[in-house]
């Protein structure tokens, strides 16, 4: 085998197959204590967690135990207890591989699978039953009689297609076509040793298997918060190596790689336990390149994201801290309602919880922040996404060098180049006279919060430590941006004064929480005008 100075670790990079992980010696993050807790949990598993977040690897890993691949296991926590390595006939079907057009397609996928299975156990061909699941019951049934052992069912992917056709008039023939297949592990119980189905979405919202209640879903239980995802402590403990490699690479510090590891890749939560996790992709992909990127975001994103998100209204500042409840984020999409479809895709994690009741939402780091913008660059501004790249990077640099003056001035500059139909009715409005002023009226009453909106999305763009509508003791700060030298306070209003906003941060207390941060703290007071749709006039302190 090669080796490398500058690769001591082979990275599994979209790597999905336990066995030939192990084979080829790469990297592996040992998960095998919550693989066994899991098969001591029950009979019948359901996990939700977003793409390429090591769902399938999961499954590998178990299929790998259940056929008794013991030499795989060496070192692990699995490999160090368990004694009695028996081995089980596998159905592992990977629903990934499915186009998931239409039912035909769908049908033809699961009769080509369940046939394959038939030669290599041996059973008869049932290619002449009705329907698919008729099929998957009887090759279960059969493999138990001849064999005496029971059957592991696994599925992944399992909403693979349906969701991509959610309002198509397709989407039933294709449910009743799947419904006819999941259902088999249940019917077929008797003959069932373990089956566990994964997705992104939360399979309570659809009626794709009978008895729903049958499954039990780990997906928000706190004893798998971390079996899909790398914990900080797996981090520290796993790429020692490619954290060097990238201080070296950066010239940086090794605890300001970690630091800019967590900001952009971190602070994935799934369940009420405080414990988070990396994206696991991008942190592999950041290690094997030795750069950090958009690596989650620019593999793919998902065509349900794109459909719904396009047709949803919300907030990306309400997106920062929105309470909601347990239901809610387990609903089935819908363009009425963006928030299940952000949580199960990943886009939107648990910040806190109170009371097991109400969860509070928000944007889990730098990469999610990029990719919602990039969506948003031309839904909310109408700029093209290449008009951006090096304005933004300038912008950047005077935010981080403290140069005030510098990027507001470029924050008004961006804001000039924004079409005016964002800010609600003109007076070429062919509307009723009476009508138009209404309209007028209610726009006049959001354009402070459109400017606000537009402000934040292009400091979220800039990559940069950034929050809106901060709650604390004495009222809500418009927005707060941290650099590693400066924190800037920010207080928009609209048709008021700089003095206004200037007074507002004194008499609220709003520098208060970073008196003792260590780092410039400045306040600045930003006033739009309804009038020209852009920076009236803006003063901050202390002056440079």
């Amino acid at each position: 085998m090669f080796e490398f100075d500058d690769m001591p670790v082979r990275y599994p990079i979209g790597e999905h197959n336990f066995r030939d992980l192990r084979e080829r010696g790469c990297l592996y993050v040992d998960k095998t204590q919550l693989v066994a807790r899991l098969l001591m949990q029950g009979k019948f598993i359901f996990l939700s967690r977003p793409r390429r977040f090591g769902k399938s690897l999961l499954l590998s890993t178990i299929e790998s135990y259940f056929k008794g691949e013991k030499e795989l296991f060496e070192g692990t926590w699995i490999g160090e207890r368990e004694k009695n390595w028996k081995k089980y006939p596998v159905l592992h079907f990977d629903m990934s591989g499915c186009s998931g057009k239409n039912a035909d397609t769908i049908e033809k996928f699961l009769n080509d699978r369940i046939a394959r299975y038939e030669t290599s156990y041996g059973v008869p061909n049932k290619e002449h039953l009705d329907d698919v699941g008729s099929r998957f019951n009887s090759l279960i049934l059969n493999i138990y009689a001849d064999t005496g052992c029971r059957v592991v069912v696994l599925i992944d992917e399992y909403d693979k297609g349906i969701l991509e056709t959610l309002d198509e008039p397709e989407n039933k023939k294709m449910n009743d076509v799947l419904r006819a297949f999941y259902s088999q592990p249940k019917a077929a119980t008797e003959a069932v040793q373990f089956c566990m189905v994964t997705g992104v979405a939360r399979f309570g919202s659809y009626t794709l298997f009978s008895g729903p209640n049958n499954y039990y879903d780990i997906s928000m239980n706190t004893l798998y918060a971390s079996i899909c995802g790398i914990t900080q402590s797996e981090l520290l403990g796993n790429f020692s190596d490619g954290i060097k490699l990238l201080s070296e690479k950066r010239k940086e510090t090794q605890e300001d790689i970690i630091e800019a590891l967590r900001q952009k890749y971190d602070s994935y939560r799934f369940t009420e336990s405080e414990e988070k996790v990396y994206n696991p992709f991008s942190v592999l992909c950041a290690f094997a390149e030795q750069r950090m990127d958009n690596f989650w975001i620019k593999s793919g994103i998902s065509k349900v994201f794109v459909k719904y998100l396009s047709q949803s209204e919300f907030d990306l500042i309400e997106l920062q801290n929105l309470w909601v409840t347990r239901d809610r984020m387990e609903k089935k999409y819908s363009k009425e309602d963006s928030i299940p479809l952000l949580f199960q895709t990943g886009y939107l994690t648990i910040k806190d919880v109170e009371d097991s009741r109400l969860y509070r939402l928000g944007i889990p780091n730098g990469e999610v922040r990029s990719a919602l913008v990039d969506q948003l660059i031309p839904l909310y501004t109408g700029i093209p996404e290449n008009d951006f790249p090096l304005r933004l990077k300038r912008l950047q640099d005077k935010v981080k060098d403290g140069d005030v003056t510098g990027w507001i001035e470029d924050v008004r500059s961006v804001i000039s180049r924004i079409p005016y139909r964002l800010f609600g009715p003109t007076d070429s409005n062919k509307e009723k006279e009476d009508e138009r002023q209404d309209a007028k009226v209610k726009a006049i009453a959001n354009y402070e919060r459109t400017y606000h909106l537009l402000v934040h999305i292009i400091f979220q763009m800039l990559d940069l430590e950034s929050q809106s509508e901060i709650e604390i003791a004495g009222g809500r700060i418009d927005m707060v941006v941290k650099t590693k030298k400066f924190i800037y306070v920010i207080e928009f209003k609209l048709d008021g004064t700089t003095s206004e906003a200037l007074a507002q941060i004194d008499e609220k207390g709003y520098l208060l929480p970073w008196k003792a941060d260590g780092r410039k703290v400045y306040k600045i007071g930003i006033v739009f005008s309804s009038k020209d749709h852009n920076i009236k006039d803006y003063e901050f302190l202390p002056k440079d």
